[in-house]
């Protein structure tokens, strides 16, 4: 499921208030898991950047 940047910041801010205004225990951590998720997907689309550092020293200048 593709889900635009602007979509992902509006379902987390809806997980957000939800968790602030709920005091059934098993919503709250279905909501957490859901924020966990997106999380997960941000730090692998950061990984997928395409961007390479070469950190070898032994180059001559």
């Amino acid at each position: 499921m593709n889900i635009s940047k602007d979509d992902q910041a509006i379902l987390e801010q809806a997980l957000h208030s939800a968790l602030t205004n709920s005091t059934d225990y098993n919503e709250i951590d279905m909501y957490e898991q859901l924020l966990k998720k997106f999380s997960a997907v941000e730090v692998e689309n950061k990984q997928l950047d395409g961007f390479r550092y070469d950190y070898d020293d032994s180059s001559s200048t």
